[in-house]
């Protein structure tokens, strides 16, 4: 596998990594990461869901922001919200102004979906597919997003998430281009409390959730099903 890191000049002039990780010399197109705070793209969901675009020829590109540094200790949420927006937008600017994709996925984890929004504004709708994980459907912009978006999306959240809104995921379910998934008693790190085994059983149903949108949703390897 071959990684490239790179960097832009993001909100306020402050330095946000980046990481691009390929398979291939001819991607079948590119997986956009954005993390939450504290869950990184290191962690199981980013971890295994990086690995099946990867194992099914797309590039992967892992936006780092570095929101918990003391750059930032200054900055309200809505500030860090604003600055999560333009930094996205630049390394993904810069990211397409230098390769040509053919197709897309966004994929965010809490704090990350606030951003999908303006990604899905930015890249073709045909092209472009999403997965919210855990999304902060009190965010207006994610919640609106998710009731009316055209693109093929999947959502995930956790019954015993903060963020899960009954109410509110009966008008997402609603929207024939969502794929919503569940899982009982999960919480925001979509585990059960105080429950290994049930945890590893949930974490990788949403990676084999994840791994079968990738596969039923690209046009591409729909000839191996």
């Amino acid at each position: 596998m071959k990684e490239s890191s790179r960097s832009v000049l993001g909100y306020k002039k402050l330095k946000i990594p980046y990481v691009i990780q390929s398979k291939t010399d001819e991607p079948k197109g590119l997986a956009i990461m954005l993390p939450g705070i504290g869950y990184t793209v290191k962690s199981p969901l980013f971890h295994f869901s990086s690995g099946a675009f990867l194992n099914k020829e797309y590039d992967v590109l892992h936006v780092i922001y570095p929101y918990p540094s003391t750059d930032y200790e200054d900055f309200s949420f809505e500030e860090i919200t604003s600055a999560l927006i333009h930094d996205v937008s630049t390394v993904l600017n810069e990211v397409i102004d230098h390769t040509i994709y053919k197709s897309y996925y966004v994929i965010g984890k809490s704090f990350g979906t606030m951003a999908i929004p303006t990604v899905l504004d930015m890249l073709p709708i045909p092209n472009t597919k999403a997965i919210w994980l855990t999304p902060r459907l009190i965010d207006a912009p994610v919640f609106e997003t998710l009731k009316t978006c055209k693109q093929d999306s999947l959502c995930v959240i956790g019954d015993k998430d903060p963020f899960y809104d009954a109410k509110k995921m009966d008008h997402i379910i609603l929207n024939p281009s969502i794929e919503c998934m569940i899982p009982t008693d999960a919480n925001h790190a979509l585990e059960v409390d105080q429950d290994i085994l049930t945890s590893i059983d949930t974490v990788r149903s949403v990676i084999k959730s994840i791994d079968d949108f990738i596969t039923l949703k690209n046009g591409v390897l729909n000839h191996e099903l």
